[in-house]
């Protein structure tokens, strides 16, 4: 009687690097750089600890191939040219309305990979922190150097630009936050009503006005 053989497929280089480092995230988002072992993350991966090794010199190799394969992929994507887009035109409310919407975004995609930059900060990984400062670098001047020029044309308002930039990312990064890291408030909330109401509350603020005066 003939049998079949069974035939095991085989992962390429590429794919298992790739799986070992989904594994990896997974682990370093529950316990940090400190607490993850490459034990737990081959048991994670289903593989032994050798393995981890033939791909990934160390630890801390593996930890910096996490953080470069996820922020490389925040380069990638329709918001960047979304929000270029917008400055060229002076749009300042499209620009609020799609760096908060990406922000949410990211928060719902890669919750472990920001449990991962808190870590970071908590464990004082100053590598870790590093590469983060390095990506949000080139941000940071692309908005600077917009509220700068806009205010030289009289549409923003005065003020230290460091300050408008964290109040226009602070609010997101917040909700983001507390709603997919913590699980707390805000969860019936639809994210694209959050994005409207944070758009309306930088552009216009939080006091009522009372309505125009008309005279007869």
């Amino acid at each position: 009687m003939l049998t079949k053989r069974r035939t095991k497929t085989r992962m390429s280089a590429t794919d298992r690097q790739r799986h070992l480092l989904d594994a990896a995230l997974k682990v370093f988002s529950r316990k940090g750089f400190n607490g993850a072992t490459t034990k737990e993350i081959a048991v994670a991966a289903g593989v032994t600890e050798a393995v981890i090794f033939q791909h990934f010199p160390s630890k801390e190799a593996l930890y910096n191939a996490v953080l470069h394969l996820n922020l490389d992929a925040w380069e990638t994507g329709e918001d960047a040219e979304a929000i270029r887009k917008c400055m060229e035109r002076g749009d300042d409310e499209g620009i609020l309305r799609v760096f908060i919407r990406s922000i949410l975004n990211r928060y719902r995609m890669d919750t472990a990979f920001f449990r991962v930059i808190l870590f970071a900060a908590l464990e004082g990984h100053e590598q870790g922190l590093n590469r983060f400062q390095e990506r949000l670098a080139p941000v940071f001047k692309q908005f600077k150097e917009y509220i700068e020029k806009r205010q030289r044309d009289g549409k923003l308002a005065d003020g230290d630009p460091l300050a408008i930039m964290m109040s226009i990312g602070g609010a997101a990064h917040h909700y983001g936050m507390v709603t997919s890291i913590m699980n707390a408030v805000g969860g019936d909330i639809m994210d694209a009503a959050v994005t409207e109401q944070f758009t309306r509350i930088l552009l216009e603020g939080i006091m009522k006005r009372p309505p125009a005066r008309q005279d007869y």
